[in-house]
Formats: C-alpha cells, structure tokens, sequence
C-alpha cells in the first residue's frame, strides 16, 4: 500500500487509523444522497486537522452572521 499523509499536516497515517475523507461527487438520491466522482482523489485528514477544520468552519460561520 502507498504510504498515506493527512492532507492537512502531512503526519504519516498507518493502516487502521481513523480518519475523514473528502471527495468530490454530486448529488444522487438513489445513492443515499451522494455518489462520488471516481475521477477525483480523496483528501484524507487526520483526527486532530479535522477537528480543527470543524472550527475554522463553525466560526466562519459564527462570524457570518454577525
């Protein structure tokens, strides 16, 4: 297997570990909602980037609103 990396911080992910992915895809109700686009690579996060990456999302957020 090729070696895995956090998209984020480029720490080195063994097998087994959890972690997010992200893809491309569309919208697809017969497929639970969201089929992938096979074209695109998956960026893969790590625990810690995604918790991260949550936050920065839900204070833009927050900030937007204001």
């Amino acid at each position: 297997m090729d070696e895995i990396v956090c998209s984020f911080c480029g720490v080195e992910l063994p097998e087994e570990t959890q972690v997010y992915g992200i893809t491309s895809g569309y919208v697809d109700e017969a497929c639970c909602g969201f089929r992938i686009d096979t074209d695109s690579d998956w960026d893969i996060y790590c625990s810690d980037c995604m918790n991260t990456i949550d936050k920065l999302i839900a204070n833009y957020k927050k900030d937007k609103k204001l």
